[in-house]
């Protein structure tokens, strides 16, 4: 029987920044560059990159401020300084050309550098990512502070895990307690803490992010493209889903069942199947 396959913790300076990856399966295989979502890491996707990595050479990243990677020195978490060290990513393992696969504010990123660099990306996936977020959504993000908040603390993980299953009621618990292992640390004082930059949260930040017109990007994906939603998303609705596919020269939508905006970690099976299927045309 051939090995089981499994993740290896690597690391890459691109951008005077240490980019932390996982990487699954052999580099003879294409390769599949995943992009973790907000306040979120790159092993969000183990049991997806597991799943895929006896076909293709699986390379899940933290984004800059997040997971095991380097916090910008200066603060600057621009979407465009974002795609820099993606495209620095790529260059420095030579990659290109790559699938690029993104949940959220990641699928945000791979549209963004299919767009400016279409020489490096194969095919283009984003999951569960909003062009457009409902109001109510809106409002949550741009109401922040000016200064970023003084951050979170938690007395147990079981009080994490806890609040994640009310939270994200479609996750399976084993892939809550999966995601939030890797997504906080102990202090000294026994406190656990996200590991994510707090400056993330800064509200010009925010609002500069939100600004973004990534239909002006969509336009310009020039490689198949592939907009996943989960059924239940309060992120992404049916009405910009839509709009998004009509906007992207070569895409199309699949909808998720079970699952809501976590669509990788709601229902991994379908969600497995549909990117499979689209990679296989």
């Amino acid at each position: 029987m051939p090995a089981r396959p499994f993740g290896l913790d690597k690391f890459v300076t691109v951008n005077a920044l240490q980019l932390h990856y996982v990487e699954w399966g052999s580099a003879d295989k294409p390769a599949l560059v995943l992009l973790h979502g907000f306040q979120s890491h790159a092993h969000t996707w183990d049991t997806f990159s597991f799943a895929m990595a006896a076909q293709y050479h699986v390379l899940a990243l933290d984004q800059r401020g997040h997971g095991d990677t380097s916090w910008a020195a200066d603060g600057t978490y621009t979407a465009e300084a974002f795609v820099s060290d993606i495209v620095g990513f790529i260059d420095a393992l030579r990659l290109a050309p790559a699938i690029l696969i993104g949940h959220s504010m990641g699928g945000r990123h791979a549209a963004m550098l299919a767009a400016d660099y279409p020489d490096k990306v194969r095919k283009v996936i984003m999951v569960d990512t909003p062009a457009e977020l409902p109001p109510d959504i809106l409002a949550m993000f741009t109401q922040q502070p000016e200064a970023p908040p003084e951050p979170e603390t938690f007395a147990s993980f079981e009080d994490v895990i806890r609040g994640a299953v009310a939270q994200y009621p479609h996750t399976p618990e084993a892939e809550l307690r999966h995601a939030n292992y890797h997504n906080l640390y102990r202090g000294t004082d026994g406190r656990w803490r996200w590991r994510w930059d707090p400056a993330l949260l800064n509200r010009r930040r925010l609002q500069q992010s939100l600004r973004l017109d990534l239909y002006a990007y969509l336009r310009r994906v020039s490689c198949p493209a592939l907009l996943i939603r989960g059924q239940h998303s309060p992120l992404l609705t049916p009405e910009v889903a839509q709009k998004m596919v009509a906007a992207l020269p070569q895409g199309r939508l699949v909808e998720i069942p079970h699952a809501a905006h976590t669509v990788n970690a709601d229902n991994a099976d379908d969600f497995q199947r549909a990117v499979e299927a689209f990679l296989q045309e």
